[in-house]
């Protein structure tokens, strides 16, 4: 990076990810020694032992703060908490399981140089992916979908990887209704309205056996929360 390091809040939003969170801050720690760094853990009211596993590791990691909620509040309403408590320049988000490789985040740093936002995509050329057909489906008509509704112009609005430029993020926080799974894709489409320089890069990201997303289940969800939006931006008018 040029000139003086910018300090990164490394984001990881957490439920019911006891399979997985031990291997994620090992390796956090192995890819990022010697950074300077704070890990946020944005934890959702598990059920399982998760916090338990976390309160655990917590001195081997002193750089990380754990965010609890006691309830579950949604996946997004746990981001939008976790960039307002982050101290960084740059808040880096990414999943649990690590299905987005650990190493891009040295070329989400890289990209973000020049713009507001970086959002990992894996539709662009270049993007190393292993999913189901299903899913594979589900992303691209929905990614669709959202382009036409919204005239973006991203492939990949849904991806769980994304660094964000805190200062020119933070406005758009109070903005994004969405709490749960539409957040990131509610938060995209704000900021190329809003004028925010985003940029897509292609990532290697893998499908995890026991995500916790369900493509069929969340499918109705997506779609309700997509109409709310459309309506709102283009036919509900304040005074």
């Amino acid at each position: 990076m040029q000139g003086k390091e910018e300090r990164v809040s490394i984001i990881i939003p957490i439920y019911n990810g006891e399979a997985h969170v031990q291997n994620a801050l090992s390796l956090l720690r192995e890819k990022m020694d010697g950074r300077n760094y704070e890990l946020i853990i944005a934890e959702d009211g598990s059920t399982d032992k998760t916090l338990e596993i976390l309160n655990r590791l917590a001195p081997e990691f002193p750089q990380m703060r754990i965010l609890s909620s006691k309830n579950r509040v949604g996946r997004g309403k746990s981001l939008s908490d976790a960039i307002l408590a982050s101290k960084g320049e740059i808040a880096l988000y990414m999943d649990v399981d690590a299905a987005t490789e650990v190493s891009e985040i040295f070329n989400a740093l890289s990209a973000i140089e020049s713009a507001d936002i970086v959002s990992g995509s894996r539709l662009l050329p270049g993007a190393n992916v292993s999913r189901s057909f299903t899913r594979e489906v589900f992303s691209r008509g929905y990614n669709l979908l959202i382009r036409l509704l919204f005239r973006s112009k991203l492939l990949d609005h849904q991806c769980g990887f994304k660094a964000l430029r805190r200062e020119s993020v933070l406005p758009l926080l109070p903005l994004v209704k969405d709490t749960h799974w539409f957040w990131d894709t509610e938060m995209l489409i704000l900021a190329q309205r809003k004028g925010l320089r985003v940029k897509e890069i292609p990532v290697a990201w893998k499908e995890g056996s026991d995500s916790t997303v369900r493509v069929f289940q969340d499918t109705f969800y997506m779609l309700k929360q997509m109409l709310r939006l459309f309506f709102e931006l283009n036919f509900k008018k304040t005074a």
